[in-house]
């Protein structure tokens, strides 16, 4: 699945008001596709769902016009108390040639009311396992039901010879805080 986030027009914000101190929001032709990026990744009401989400895109007037991969999500802090932070997409902007652009930039997504929506991966082919099985996951998973504890066992063992090696590296590198 991907996440798309519905623009307007370019408006010109408040700074001093802004979580991320931006002057302006939203879509604009004259705006570059990074620029558009950087000045729209946040701020955003997401909920679990979006972590799970590969690519984010940016539309105006129903066009997808920017495609990011997603890195992560970040919390923005409000900078009113009585408002609750908000996320923003930490990612980068995919260029021409990328499969991914090319099969989404210029799309028509639906105009829903909401500005946050998700819809079907286009490349959102077979996932394999994290661990590096090449085993087909379902869904969202990015591992097979135990291969995350496996993968994180076998590079335990390259890296300190067993679990008691890590544990004491641990212990040594990140002593515990005299209470």
């Amino acid at each position: 699945m991907a996440i798309n986030f519905k623009l307007s027009r370019v408006v010109e914000i408040d700074p001093a008001i802004d979580d991320m101190t931006r002057t302006w929001v939203g879509w604009s032709s004259e705006h570059s596709p990074q620029e558009t990026f950087s000045q729209n990744r946040g701020v955003w009401l997401l909920g679990p769902r979006a972590e799970r989400e590969r690519y984010a895109t940016f539309s105006f007037e129903g066009q997808i016009r920017v495609v990011a991969s997603i890195d992560r999500l970040e919390t923005v802090p409000a900078k009113n108390p009585a408002l609750r932070s908000k996320r923003a997409v930490v990612g980068r902007v995919l260029e021409a040639g990328d499969p991914v652009h090319d099969e989404l930039i210029g799309q028509w997504v639906d105009e829903h009311r909401n500005p946050v929506t998700y819809f079907e991966d286009p490349m959102g082919g077979a996932r394999t396992c994290a661990c590096g099985c090449d085993g087909t996951v379902p869904g969202h998973r990015a591992f097979l039901p135990g291969h995350d504890q496996r993968a994180v066992h076998e590079r335990i063992t390259r890296q300190w010879g067993s679990t008691l090696g890590f544990i004491e590296w641990f212990d040594a590198a990140y002593p515990k805080s005299a209470e």
